[in-house]
Formats: C-alpha cells, structure tokens, sequence
C-alpha cells in the first residue's frame, strides 16, 4: 500500500513524532510506525480512552463526525476541537498533542 505522508504529529510529553498518511487515523499512524497508543477497543471509536488533547494545529485536524463528538460529550469535554479521539483524527499538517502512555511496542 503506498502511503502518502503528511506532516508529522507531534506527541507530547514522550517527544514521539509521527508522519501521517493522507487515509490514516493519528491512532492508524502510530501503530504502523510500531508505537502503542492507550486503547481498550481497539481504534473503533467506542471506549475514548485514545483521547489527545490538541495542543496546537487544531486548524489542520479533520472535522468532527458524530461518533467522535458522543465519545469527546461524554468524556464531558468542549466540542472545540482541543480534545479528539486519536481512533478518528486524521490531519492536514502540523499538530501537536499531549497524550500519556504513548510508547515503542516491545518485539516478543
């Protein structure tokens, strides 16, 4: 699959930076450069516990469609566009977030 790569996202406090395909999700991004995001389902958008808050660039994240904007509700959060699921986020350039957990996935 040949994937176009967008400007990176920028993942704080662990310094992670990630380029983004022009079809893929910051959540899709981060699994394919080998990183584990905090998730329980998986990337369907039905726990939130991929919840970023973005720190800047929220002018280059995609709009918010309803199953993101019941998930950022019920985590009782602005529908501003600073706190988005990473599961449904896709960019258009530079963004910085701040997400906890966000590691290397260990080789078994």
């Amino acid at each position: 699959m040949d994937v176009t790569l967008k400007p990176a996202v920028l993942v704080q406090p662990s310094g992670v930076e990630l380029a983004v395909g022009e079809e893929e999700t910051l959540f899709q991004a981060a699994e394919r450069a080998g990183y584990r995001w905090p998730t329980i389902c998986g990337g369907l958008g039905t726990c939130r516990t991929c919840f970023v808050q973005v720190q800047e660039g929220v002018e280059h994240c995609s709009q918010m469609e309803a199953l993101e904007r019941e998930g950022i509700q019920s985590l009782r959060q602005p529908l501003d566009g600073s706190v988005r699921l990473a599961c449904r986020l896709r960019v258009t350039g530079p963004v910085t977030v701040t997400k906890r957990g966000v590691r290397r996935r260990i080789e078994e």
